[in-house]
């Protein structure tokens, strides 16, 4: 067997591609026979067989490892499994390649054991751990890089908080061999310290469930590893070639930024000390940094970039840039820290305000440097634009420092509201005299300096814009005097297209409070550079961005007499654009065509050909097509041009959807056609139905595709609320009606055989039939309709699916209460009646219905089966709060635990679990108004030490620092309340459904209307408010119910 084995390895290593195939597939059959393992673990050890051949073998076990070790492989195939005997032979066989000479044998060996070891590790092959340590203990510098190698990859797989023992072994071997300076290899010392940080990470996971354990154990381990990592920090990086310590300064940061984010509480005593050795750090690498990356034609570049980019003996690369990104991971961490809070900000005894501390001014002025386009970008973005246009996105794909950069900036906004302007403001006067003396020695490297302050201010443009805003903030910025420096001297330099193209970026951020003449001047100069076609690509593309901007934050009279201009350039340019660019000048066409309905109407034709025309050449793009929706809704609005888009939209539409393969590009259209529907007025014009409505229905009626029916079903709903008449009055050639043909296809996605994913937004459109229908259907067919969706109700799985259907009853159960519960009284499924399946589903899934309006129609619901007090809803029994589970107690749950000791649940009223629900839903209600009042500088801050990981506080009289709302609550609320805007936490698309905007529960303030339901409910019936419910509420229940019954 070991012979066959052999010649089949030497078989596989051919240069001739027909001897190397037939080989592959023997030694897939011989992988069937019980003896291959040993016989190949034979040839790994063998040193006459060869290295080549011994490397293949090794590689080979590792693969029969995952496919013939283990039954529980997820790479398991069907054959025979070894027994233990010849396992242990194997496993044997490979433990003694981790002593071999040969470097590469080693590796491999090693990551064969770790695959072992995720099976047969403890229960197997107990004694690994001990050997593996006892090898980095006693073995030579090489066994002890393999061992480190298994290590390696098993920690970070394999460990979790139940190896705790273990892992408090090897911790102390990790820190001798990291100390250990020559007496091993830089990679092992690195791979150390990668384990440390996986390490890290599984004590960090155990703190949610052995939070006293991690309390008492974790913080010796980070003091006795801080000490060395700091000094591995604090050596300056001065070495060459493959003695550099930069690959051990990555891993080191790498560790700090793991247990800064894991255990940030433990790590508050050493953020102090971090942050000096990082901070002296930062300041030695900036001018090797620039010299080395940024200035192309520096003295200094070459030996700068053989200081700060090594390569190592197996030929990896390592560069500065990945201790850098660490550095301000790391700041953006610690940035919301009261541990570091003092070396940012000074306060002013008795006045209230802050000012940034001379280290917060130098850090800006530092990031400033490490923001400037690097040589390497410039030239990735001239072989490629799209580049370009990706690293302008603010969610581009592409990591480098400028974007580590960025994200420390937006981070120390957050954390230093007031301050960081004022920073800002420091750091861009000293790079302006910087970029002016440049500028005046003929140094071309001036424009980097100007466009990364551009770049920077213009990263934080809200909070500019809002400290300039104020009468009271002490960090404006000049505006008058950051144009005359860095804004026109770049946008008059055609030599730095880079630089030019920022000052139009830059001006258009800030639009809201430049001047107006300046204002003016940027915006016929975008105008212009959009047209140009002379222009560098991204001094154009640059302008484009800037179009978008300019047209949604200046006032209209402003752009208006240059919005022709714009609409007709960006129509030039839109179809020279890849699908990786075309968004940023469809976005801006969307932007300009909001100035003006008028000369948007004008220009109809030429917006048609050119949305119509991108959406044809990608299809299947999301994010264009979303921005096509926008802009196709938008036009449909426009009573102007509404006509004349749809007539040249429908057809190409239609065709499209009709011929096409593709069930992407066919839901695409679909979504195409629900924007212009939504759009429309209602009833849509004469014309609308019988174009669509026949070609969307037979697409619908034979289409299995997911996202087709999906978009069906939305369009459909947009349909019936915009002509549901026109609908009812339609007739197909066999005389079936329109409403008839949607009722089908309601029935054909409530169906057993129909996915959940497939109807999720069915209950959307029986809603809406039900609502805007139900003059044109008989009563036994609107019965027989919710009788249909209760039954599907009733054998859901997903929670996602269920609460789609919810928002049906609850919006029947507000109109007509004691008819909906007979009726679904009425209903038999098996030993259920519809009654109890629609109201345990809804107890279960309440708090799953999505969409602001849903869910204050579903509470308003519930306080109207409340009130009925009817008998048949008493009688039902619903899930309660969770029993304890002693079993499970204080330890990390698995799903085979879960399994083997469920949760359990009490078991109460229906009527309990109603007044339960609503308290939850008032106590949220209240959370998120006081957030937005906090936000507004009413009601008093929630303590920071509540949302700092309970860090100990190293402010005296912290009570007056958060006076200055830096990082305190109503800061980050405020922050939080601008995302989700003004109606509350809750996605929703129904805030331009007339629909529900004319229904009163909509405007309602839900915390009244439930306070009244509560004082009104407790007194009709106080005894038996008593006994019934108030034993299942919690402490936090009964506390919140008294309360709004004693107001």
């Amino acid at each position: 067997m070991e012979h066959q084995v052999f010649e089949v390895l030497q078989g596989c290593l051919s240069e001739e591609p027909n001897t190397r195939m037939r080989a592959e597939l023997a030694l897939k059959q011989l992988e069937l026979n019980v003896e291959f393992s040993p016989a190949i673990a034979n040839i790994a050890l063998a040193s006459e067989a060869g290295p080549a051949v011994r490397q293949a073998a090794i590689v080979q076990l590792r693969g029969y490892i995952g496919r013939h070790w283990s039954i529980g492989s997820a790479k398991y195939e069907q054959g025979p499994i070894p027994d233990q005997q010849l396992k242990c032979q194997v496993r044997e066989k490979t433990f003694n390649l981790l002593t071999s000479d040969d470097r590469k044998l080693r590796t491999a060996a090693a990551a064969t054991i770790a695959s072992m070891a995720r099976y047969d590790w403890p229960d197997e092959w107990p004694q690994l751990f001990s050997q593996l340590v006892e090898l980095l203990h006693s073995g030579n510098r090489d066994q002890a890089h393999a061992a480190m190698c298994v290590f390696g990859e098993w920690v970070n797989s394999d460990l979790s908080g139940q190896h705790m023992e273990q892992i408090g072994t090897l911790l102390p071997q990790l820190k001798r061999i990291f100390v250990s300076g020559g007496e091993y290899s830089i990679e092992t010392r690195i791979m150390a310290v990668r384990v440390f940080g996986d390490c890290i990470e599984i004590i960090a996971n155990m703190s949610s469930v052995q939070n006293d354990f991690v309390a008492t154990h974790a913080p010796p381990i980070l003091a006795e590893w801080m000490d060395p990592i700091l000094a591995t920090f604090g050596q300056p990086v001065s070495t060459e070639g493959s003695a550099s310590d930069i690959p051990l300064k990555i891993e080191c940061i790498k560790a700090v930024v793991r247990a800064a984010d894991g255990l940030p509480r433990l790590m508050a005593a050493h953020n102090a000390s971090i942050l000096d050795v990082l901070w002296q750090q930062l300041k030695a690498l900036q001018e090797p940094y620039l010299h080395a990356f940024v200035y192309e034609e520096s003295e200094h570049g070459e030996s700068a970039t053989n200081m700060l980019v090594v390569c190592d003996d197996d030929g990896s690369t390592y560069s500065i840039d990945s201790f850098l990104i660490g550095i301000f991971e790391w700041l953006s961490k610690v940035s919301e820290s009261k541990s570091v809070r003092k070396f940012f900000v000074d306060r002013t005894e008795g006045t209230g305000l802050s000012t940034p501390t001379p280290l917060f001014n130098q850090l800006v002025g530092c990031l400033l440097n490490y923001a400037q386009i690097t040589t390497e970008m410039m030239d990735d973005w001239a072989d490629d634009m799209d580049l370009f246009v990706a690293d302008e996105d603010e969610d581009g794909y592409r990591f480098n420092v400028r974007v580590s950069v960025q994200e420390l900036l937006q981070a120390l906004d957050m954390a230093f509201a007031q301050t960081l302007p004022s920073a800002i403001h420091w750091a861009t006067q000293e790079h302006t005299k910087l970029a002016l003396q440049w500028r005046q020695q003929d140094n071309s490297n001036w424009w980097l300096v100007s466009e990364a302050i551009l770049w920077a201010i213009g990263t934080l443009s809200s909070s500019v814009v809002s400290a300039h805003e104020s009468s009271t903030s002490g960090g404006r910025l000049d505006l008058g005097v950051l144009f005359e420096s860095n804004v026109w001297p770049l946008a008059q330099c055609a030599a730095f297209p880079y630089g030019q193209g920022r000052s139009f970026i830059f001006a258009s951020s800030v639009g809201q409070v430049l001047p107006a003449s300046i204002a003016a001047a940027f915006v016929e100069a975008s105008s212009k550079a959009v047209a140009d076609t002379q222009l560098h690509p991204a001094v154009r593309l640059s302008a484009v961005r800037a179009t978008g901007n300019l047209c949604r934050l200046l006032p209209s009279e402003l752009v208006k007499s240059h919005q022709g201009t714009f609409i007709s350039g960006l129509a030039s340019v839109i179809p020279q654009l890849s699908e990786d660019s075309a968004h940023v000048a469809l976005d801006a066409m969307h932007a300009a065509l909001q100035v003006d309905q008028d000369t948007t109407a004008t220009l109809e034709p030429v917006i048609s050909q050119v949305v119509i025309g991108i959406w044809q050449r990608y299809p299947s793009d999301v994010l264009l097509t979303s921005i096509v929706i926008d802009i196709v809704e938008d036009m449909a609005r426009n009573s102007q041009a509404s006509e004349a888009f749809a007539q040249r939209a429908l057809p190409i539409i239609g065709t499209t959807i009709s011929q096409s393969p593709d069930g992407m590009v066919i839901s695409s259209g679909i979504d195409i056609l629900s924007g212009l529907i939504k759009g429309s007025p209602s009833p849509m014009p004469n014309g609308y139905t019988d174009a669509i409505f026949p070609l969307l229905m037979r697409i619908l009626s034979t289409s299995t595709d997911g996202e087709v029916l999906q978009s069906g079903q939305a369009c459909l709903k947009y349909f019936v609320q915009k002509d549901a008449e026109r609908i009812a009055q339609w007739r197909d050639d066999k005389g079936v009606s329109g409403l008839d043909h949607i009722i089908r296809f309601i029935a054909l996605m409530l169906s057993p055989d129909s996915s959940e994913s497939s109807a999720l937004f069915v209950g959307d459109l029986v809603a809406k039939v039900v609502q805007k229908c139900s003059s044109f259907i008989a009563g036994d067919v609107l019965a027989e309709l919710i009788r249909v969706v209760t039954a599907r109700l009733a054998t859901a799985h997903t929670s996602s699916f269920c609460s789609s259907l919810l928002p049906l009853y609850a919006q029947l159960v507000v109109r007509h209460p004691s008819e909906v519960v007979d009726l679904l009284d009425g209903m038999h499924f098996g030993d259920r009646t519809g009654l109890h399946i629609v109201l345990t589903t809804w107890f279960k899934n309440y708090l799953d219905v999505q969409g602001y309006y849903s869910r204050k129609v579903s509470a308003v619901a519930l306080t109207r089966l409340f009130a009925l007090g009817d008998p048949r809803i008493s009688a039902i029994v619903a899930q309660g709060d969770i029993i304890p589970n002693s079993a499970n107690k204080g330890k990390i749950v698995t799903r085979s635990m879960s399994r083997s000791n469920p949760d359990q649940y009490t078991q109460i009223p229906a009527m309990a679990k109603i007044v339960k629900l609503l308290l939850a839903e008032l106590e949220m209600d209240v959370e998120g108004a006081f957030a937005r009042q906090s936000a507004a500088g009413f009601g008093t801050a929630v303590d920071d030490a509540d949302l700092d990981d309970n860090e100990e506080d190293d402010w005296e009289d912290d009570a007056e620092y958060d006076a200055l709302d830096e990082m305190t609550s109503a800061g980050k609320y405020a922050y939080l309340s601008d995302l989700m805007g003004d109606e509350g936490d809750f996605d929703d698309h129904d805030d331009d459904d007339e629909d529900v905007l004319e229904d009163p529960i909509y405007s309602q303030d839900l915390n009244e209307h439930l306070g009244a339901f509560f004082s009104q409910a407790v007194s009709a019936d106080r005894e038996g408010f008593s006994s019934t419910i108030e034993p299942t509420l919690t402490a936090k229940e009964r506390e919140t119910l008294h309360r709004l019954c004693s107001r």
